[in-house]
């Protein structure tokens, strides 16, 4: 699926909002209309990838998986409603990486049963170590034009390439956070044109996280049991990065948010700073 602007006016460029509505395609029927937004079904996507999985099922007390994927996955539009192409008349010029692709991604989930105690078996008895590992490399993202270049009133022009993006660009941190684009090697369109980057041409930070937990299973009676739960999250305290700003300008290609935030959930979602919980429950 996908959604193109079936009014969009012809690429030029306009003195006044009035002619540009006069160069809509559907001004002489419906002069008052603008955008005229139709949702299609004439999208293509095409995913590739190379999935592997290891398991450890029981190995003196030790069980784990661990799975790798290597995949790429393109279309022309992954998310359809709310956003609109370039060039309405030119889908194939969004064809790129889907919003969502990752290349790498790569997990393991860890469990060790230490082994029971002859004595004192209450208190060392029950004991469990878990751990889960998450690496994965960026997502990709899309440098726009600071403003229209098009004239089409779309606001969905795309910057032009003009040097290396990655030229000079060392990633550390400072007080403005990361730069991750290398500013100077995007300019906005020439007036009347469309840019020529492509859609989801460039990727952001990659996100590194470990977990780890400690868990106590007591037996109370043959029915009743409590589990006692250390649950750490983000254990070395990685900074995971959001996906820097995409807009050509002072601004653009800089990162000073993190992962957790930018998805709504600051300061304890996956991926944020280090954090722990503790918890008791009763099972019956």
């Amino acid at each position: 699926m996908t959604t193109a602007d079936i009014n969009q006016p012809a690429l030029g460029i306009y003195a006044t909002e009035a002619a540009q509505q006069a160069a809509r395609p559907f001004f002489a029927q419906f002069p008052d209309f603008g955008i005229i937004n139709q949702i299609e079904t004439n999208g293509n996507s095409n995913y590739n990838s190379l999935q592997s999985v290891l398991k450890v099922r029981e190995w003196h007390r030790f069980t784990s998986q661990f799975t790798y994927t290597y995949a790429h996955g393109l279309d022309d539009m992954t998310a359809y409603r709310g956003t609109l192409p370039q060039d309405s008349f030119f889908l194939k010029g969004d064809y790129g990486s889907m919003d969502f692709d990752t290349r790498h991604a790569f997990t393991a989930a860890l469990n060790y049963d230490l082994p029971n105690a002859t004595r004192f078996r209450p208190l060392l008895s029950g004991w469990q170590l878990s751990s889960l590992v998450s690496l994965h490399t960026g997502q990709p993202f899309t440098v726009f034009s600071s403003n229209d270049t098009t004239g089409t009133g779309e606001g969905e022009q795309r910057a032009n390439l003009i040097g290396d993006p990655y030229a000079g660009v060392s990633h550390a941190f400072s007080k403005s956070g990361v730069t991750w684009l290398n500013q100077s090697a995007f300019a906005d369109p020439a007036p009347g044109t469309f840019g020529n980057s492509g859609r989801n041409a460039f990727y952001g930070p990659g996100y590194a996280s470990v977990d780890f937990s400690i868990v106590k299973n007591t037996k109370i009676t043959e029915r009743i049991g409590t589990q006692f739960r250390i649950e750490m999250f983000n254990l070395f305290n990685r900074i995971n990065l959001a996906p820097p700003n995409g807009t050509n300008g002072s601004g653009l290609g800089i990162t000073a948010d993190t992962i957790g935030d930018f998805n709504g959930a600051p300061g304890i979602g996956p991926g944020e700073a280090f954090n722990m919980q503790l918890a008791l429950k009763i099972i019956f």
